[in-house]
């Protein structure tokens, strides 16, 4: 089963004891796709474990004890071996041991520790005495913390998809850190350190060690990957770019070949590069159509099972759950593979303001689209805010020391679009996740990386050029490239997009050519949609560019616009901070044919919405259980 994890901690009185019963018992019933529950109860703690539906997820195990209670959750069986070993044990682990440890002894105190790159998202709050742990955001609420919500992580939701740092969507709840541990005894304060996994090494290859450490590192990883599932049915996602490219060609050459999958159809260039990959490494390759029934798909089945990041309009694998739980138990995927290797324009920036203005750059776009939704705050406001949350988040890295500061800032962070909320959406939907690139070797020999090595993602390209050669002569989905005709994989900061454009076409003239046709022909689709609305042309290239063209499915698929304007609509009332009227004029666009917003956008509010109903209905439960209970 899948498995979620409940403790409310406090005084030992009665009537409290009672109080943590009541609500542990009443928040594990309220856990989406709850089946059964154990629960154990110390003079200062109730403790559930809940069993949820689909089965499948992740391992966990409950263990009591005269001295108290331990409970470990993992998304890998050398996970939960991990969480046994106690306290410190998994701050050098990463993805292959993915775990949260719950140590909750007699006398009242607990100890709480995750793996060193907080795979397995975990939740804590300290209120009035009390403590609140959860692996699933809103149950905290449910278990009796105040349901306030966070206005800057909403905010920072809204634009970025994730708040920075550990802050969640409710003001006092937070995201317990990379390597984090976590101690607390009731009638004192918890106690909060650190270790994360991943941050930059003193210890520097040079280019020729670092492929010599990477043919060496990288081939362990991905065959323990699989090997760590045998008896499972281990398949691969693969896109039609390198990192699950570099997956599937390692696999081969140690041996493995897995049943790779591929979303979209012929029409989409992504799928045909990938069925390009999997026949040139002989992989059997299923193509899974993108049709009408599953867009947006239980939109709001997915946001309950999310924490208060992402949400369900871009999580795909939510939408086709069933159809990989009929082949699959086990999904291998590129998750931070780009982020690890320099894919982020702030690399080769090392002046602090220049990396600030970059990333700034970056959401900008985001808060513009998401401020007429907003009734407190304008487009002013949320640039801002924008720059003052980025800057308070970077003020703790330095910069100055070394130009790709921001690979690092950006994981710790979660910056990563999906982020680790992709981790739970696979396990609450039955499969579990194996993501090789955040497992702790590679994470370690990523950490011995330069700027200039990550610097266009040059050294990825020798990597794939010289390591990974059975695949380099095919192009990516992004630019028909291969990497045997490329002098860099992704844009920089330090240069402008005109001068690298300029400096591939000159060691490279057909690949700088392609780019630029591509780019014009993007640039001419957008257009033909923004003035002239849909047309063949238009639909066309944007169908062959992207698998999930949600602004053109909210124009020409009716159940996807009507799936986005049904959830849109629940956002009505949902909080003072949302303006009813935008969204109830944005749902009318929509079903005029003229959207005025984008369907990432709405999508977003939408998904805002749910989550703040969800928390105010489970308050006034919650609420309500307790006084009941003080009545009697």
């Amino acid at each position: 089963m899948a498995h979620e994890l409940l403790l409310v901690s406090g005084p030992d009185h009665l009537f409290e004891r009672r109080r943590r019963s009541a609500l542990a018992r009443h928040a594990a019933l309220t856990v989406p796709g709850a089946a059964t529950h154990q629960l154990v109860e110390t003079p200062y703690a109730a403790v559930a474990l809940i069993e949820c539906a689909p089965s499948g997820g992740d391992f966990a195990e409950l263990q009591t004890a005269r001295e108290g209670a331990k409970l470990h959750i993992a998304t890998t069986s050398a996970g939960l071996a991990v969480a046994r070993q106690g306290a410190g044990a998994g701050a050098e682990s990463g993805s292959e041991a993915g775990h949260v440890r719950v140590a909750v002894s007699v006398d009242g105190s607990i100890d709480v520790t995750t793996d060193g790159m907080a795979f397995l998202p975990f939740f804590w709050a300290e209120h009035a005495g009390n403590l609140y742990l959860s692996t699933h955001l809103a149950s905290l609420v449910s278990l009796g913390l105040p349901a306030d919500e966070d206005i800057l992580g909403v905010l920072q939701y809204l634009v970025m998809f994730h708040p920075l740092q550990q802050r969640t969507l409710l003001r006092l709840a937070q995201q317990l850190p990379p390597g984090g541990h976590l101690r607390w005894r009731p009638g004192g304060h918890a106690r909060l350190t650190s270790l994360p996994l991943f941050v930059p090494s003193e210890s520097a290859l040079s280019d020729d060690e670092a492929l010599a450490t990477y043919r060496d590192v990288w081939p362990t990883v991905v065959r323990e990957a699989f090997e760590r599932n045998a008896g499972s049915r281990t398949v691969l996602g693969l896109s039609g770019g390198l990192d699950s490219r570099a997956i599937a060609a390692s696999a081969v050459d140690v041996g493995i070949r897995p049943l790779a999958y591929t979303y979209g159809d012929d029409r989409n260039r992504e799928t045909l590069v990938a069925r390009q990959v999997a026949r040139r490494l002989r992989l059997a390759h299923v193509t899974i159509p993108v049709t009408n029934d599953r867009l947006l798909v239980r939109a709001e089945a997915i946001a309950a099972r999310l924490d208060g990041a992402h949400g369900p309009a871009e999580m795909y694998e939510s939408w086709f759950a069933d159809r990989l739980r009929s082949f699959a138990d086990v999904i291998v995927n590129g998750l931070a593979g780009g982020p690890l290797w320099g894919d982020d324009k702030a690399v080769g920036l090392n002046e602090p303001d220049a990396v600030l203005s970059r990333t700034v750059e970056r959401y900008t776009s985001d808060a513009i689209a998401v401020a007429p939704f907003l009734l407190a705050h304008d487009a002013n406001d949320l640039a801002d805010g924008l720059r003052s949350w980025l800057a308070e988040s970077m003020s703790d890295w330095d910069f100055s020391a070394r130009a790709d500061t921001a690979v690092y800032w950006k994981l710790a962070n979660r910056q990563l679009r999906w982020g680790n909320m992709l981790v739970n959406a696979l396990r609450r939907d039955g499969l579990r996740i194996e993501a090789p690139f955040l497992d702790a070797r590679f994470l370690h020999f990523a950490a011995r990386l330069n700027a200039q090595q990550r610097l266009n993602g040059r050294l990825y390209l020798r990597v794939h050029r010289e390591v990974l050669a059975s695949t380099a002569n095919i192009g990516r989905s992004d630019d028909g490239n291969s990497p045997r005709h490329l002098n860099h994989v992704y844009w920089s900061g330090e240069q402008s997009y005109l001068t690298q454009l300029a400096s591939l076409t000159r060691e490279h003239p057909i690949a700088g050519a392609r780019r630029v046709l591509r780019r014009a022909a993007q640039l001419g689709a957008e257009a033909l949609l923004r003035y002239s609305g849909p047309s063949a042309a238009a639909n066309r290239f944007v169908m062959l560019s992207s698998v999930f063209p949600a602004d053109m499915w909210v124009r020409n698929r009716n159940s996807y616009a009507d799936r986005l304007t049904d959830l849109l609509e629940r956002t009505v009332g949902a909080h003072p901070l949302l303006s009813d009227e935008h969204v109830t004029a944005a749902v009318a666009a929509v079903r005029a044919g003229h959207p005025t917003a984008s369907a990432t956008t709405m999508a977003k509010v939408a998904t805002l919405g749910l989550w703040l109903v969800d928390y105010s209905s489970r308050a006034a439960d919650a609420q309500q259980l307790q006084a009941d209970l003080a009545s009697r």
